[in-house]
C-alpha cells in the first residue's frame, strides 16, 4: 500500500502527499490526477528515483493516523449493544420466492439460444420416434412386440434427457456462480430458489 487517506477537492490531498516526496515530479496543469499518480508511482519510476513508496507510506504520519483511527473504530462505544436482527432474511418466504421466480423468469427469456435449441431438439425427437414407431401400440401380438414398444419409450426419454443434461451445463454453471454470491449475501433461502427453479421448468 502506498497511500490511504482523503482525496480532497480535485484530488488535492493525494497530489499534496506525493508531491511532498523528494524527487517526484510535479503534476502538470489540466492533467488527470489519477493518471499522474499511476505514472509517478510505477515500478519504473520507483527504480529511477530510488525510493520505495510503500516504505515511505509505512513511515509517514498518515499511516500512524490511520492505525490510530482503526484502533478507535475497532472498539465499540460505551453502552452500545451488539447488532441483532429478528430474522435471517430481509424478506419473508413469499417475498423470497417471488424474487427468485422473477429472476428465473428473466433468466429464461434472456437465454434464447438455450431455449430454442432445447425446443427444436425436443420437436425433432418427437417426430423421429413418432415416425419410427407409428401405430406400434396397435400391433402388440407377443412379448417381443411389447418389449419393442417399451424400449422405444425408454430410448426417447433417454435421448432427450441426455441432450437436455448436456445443453443445460453452461447455463447452470453461470447460474451457480450467481447463486453462491446471493446465498452467501443472505438474499434468500435455499428452498425459495429451488421452488422458483421448478416453476419455470414446468412452464417451459
Amino acid at each position: 500500500m502506498i497511500y490511504c487517506g482523503p482525496l480532497g477537492q480535485h484530488s488535492c490531498k493525494v497530489i499534496e502527499y506525493f508531491e511532498g516526496i523528494s524527487g517526484v515530479p510535479k503534476i502538470r496543469d489540466n492533467f488527470n490526477p489519477a493518471t499522474w499518480m499511476l505514472d509517478v508511482t510505477s515500478t519504473s519510476s520507483e527504480a529511477e528515483l530510488g525510493i520505495d513508496f510503500a516504505q515511505i507510506y509505512k513511515n509517514s504520519a498518515l499511516h500512524e493516523e490511520n492505525k490510530e483511527l482503526v484502533r478507535k473504530l475497532s472498539l465499540p462505544p460505551s453502552g452500545s449493544k451488539d447488532l441483532h436482527f429478528p430474522t435471517t432474511y430481509s424478506q419473508n418466504g413469499w417475498g423470497q420466492f417471488k424474487a427468485c421466480l422473477w429472476k428465473q423468469h428473466w433468466s429464461y427469456w434472456r437465454s434464447p439460444s438455450y431455449n430454442l435449441m432445447r425446443s427444436l431438439h425436443m420437436l425433432f425427437s418427437s417426430f423421429l420416434f413418432g415416425f419410427l414407431f407409428w401405430g406400434q401400440g396397435k400391433q402388440i401380438h407377443n412379448q417381443q412386440s411389447l418389449f419393442t414398444l417399451l424400449g422405444s419409450m425408454y430410448s426417447s426419454t433417454l435421448f432427450c434427457g441426455i441432450n437436455n443434461s448436456a445443453s443445460v451445463l453452461p447455463y447452470v454453471s453461470t447460474e451457480r456462480t450467481v447463486l453462491y454470491r446471493e446465498r452467501f449475501a443472505g438474499m434468500y433461502a435455499s428452498w425459495a430458489y429451488s421452488a422458483a427453479q421448478v416453476c419455470p421448468i414446468q412452464m417451459a
